[in-house]
Formats: structure tokens, C-alpha cells, sequence
């Protein structure tokens, strides 16, 4: 019995040795599913890693690009407003050169006016030849019908006015004269 005893403890060591490397395969099974799991949750999270580490790139390169299209803006800007205030100047230079002009403009108009007027004025003094020719007959029918007395004094008045007509006559002609010089002034 005791060799049947050695037998089956044989038995049962090779059977425990068999049941061993059973149980060591079937945890070595376990330790290698356990670490395939492993090595699969390692490359999910290596995967999710890398794609928010790819999320972020693109962050900071949009952030970039952002604060780069930020500064070309402010620059943008910046030159809009330059040349605004530019503008605005410029604005205010021509109304001023406007308003100067207008008030040149005023006062040539003025002038001229003055001058239209001078030249009636001298028009209307120096009157026509045939007016002049009928003044001199109408005053001596008036004369011949009023008495001596009166004729002299009429005749003394007339003195006066042909005297006072000469003097008017040559102040004329010097204005009309720098009248034609103001003219010319104008027209050059």
C-alpha cells in the first residue's frame, strides 16, 4: 500500500503540478488579458491625450492667429483714424480757404458795383451831345422871357455852373480814367 501511497502522491504531486501550471496558466491567461486591457486603456488614454493636446495646438494656433488678426486690426485702425483726423484737416483748411474766398468775392462784388455806379454816374453827367446842344438853346428862350434884371442874375449863375461843370467835368475824367485803370486791373 505504501507504494500505491508513494504512487498517488506521485500522482497527486504531478496532478497538484498539473493543476499548478494549470492554475499558473490560467492566471498567466489572466495577467495577460489583464494586461492587454491595460495596454488598451493605455492607448485610449494616449489616444484622448493626444487629441486634446491636438485641440489645444489648435487653440493656441486660432489664439495666435487671433492676437495676430487682433494686432493687424488695431493697426487698421489706427491708420482709419490718422487718416481721419487727416481728412478733418484738411476739411477745416478748405472751409477756411472757402470762406476767405467768399469774403474776397464780396468785396470785389462790392467794388464792382461801386464801379457800375461811378460809371452812370459819369454817363449820366457827360449825358449826349444832341442833350448838351439843346441845354444851351432851351436856357436862352428861358432868358430872353425873363426880365434884364433876372438875366443877369441868371446870366451870373450860369457863369457858375459852367465853371462848376468844368471842374465837375475834369474830376470826372480822372475817375473815369482810374475807373478804365480799376478795369483793367480786374480783367488782368
Amino acid at each position: 500500500m505504501e507504494g500505491k501511497r508513494q504512487l498517488d502522491r506521485r500522482d497527486f504531486g504531478k496532478r497538484l503540478s498539473l493543476d499548478s501550471s494549470l492554475v499558473e496558466y490560467m492566471d498567466s491567461n489572466k495577467c495577460i488579458e489583464h494586461l492587454l486591457a491595460q495596454l488598451r486603456e493605455q492607448h485610449r488614454s494616449l489616444w484622448r491625450e493626444k487629441l486634446a493636446v491636438a485641440r489645444l495646438q489648435r487653440e493656441v494656433a486660432q489664439r495666435t492667429s487671433q492676437g495676430a488678426m487682433h494686432e493687424k486690426l488695431i493697426h487698421e485702425l489706427e491708420e482709419e483714424r490718422h487718416l481721419r483726423l487727416q481728412s478733418e484737416e484738411r476739411l477745416r483748411e478748405v472751409t477756411l480757404e472757402s470762406e476767405r474766398n467768399r469774403i474776397q468775392m464780396l468785396g470785389l462784388q462790392q467794388q464792382f458795383s461801386r464801379m457800375e455806379e461811378t460809371v452812370r454816374s459819369l454817363l449820366q453827367s457827360q449825358g449826349s451831345p444832341e442833350q448838351k446842344k439843346e441845354e444851351p438853346a432851351k436856357i436862352t428862350a428861358y432868358q430872353e422871357g425873363l426880365p434884364d434884371e433876372e438875366r443877369k442874375e441868371q446870366a451870373a449863375l450860369g457863369d457858375l455852373h459852367v465853371v462848376a461843370a468844368d471842374e465837375d467835368s475834369r474830376s470826372e475824367h480822372s475817375s473815369v480814367e482810374e475807373g478804365k485803370e480799376d478795369s483793367r486791373l480786374l480783367l488782368k
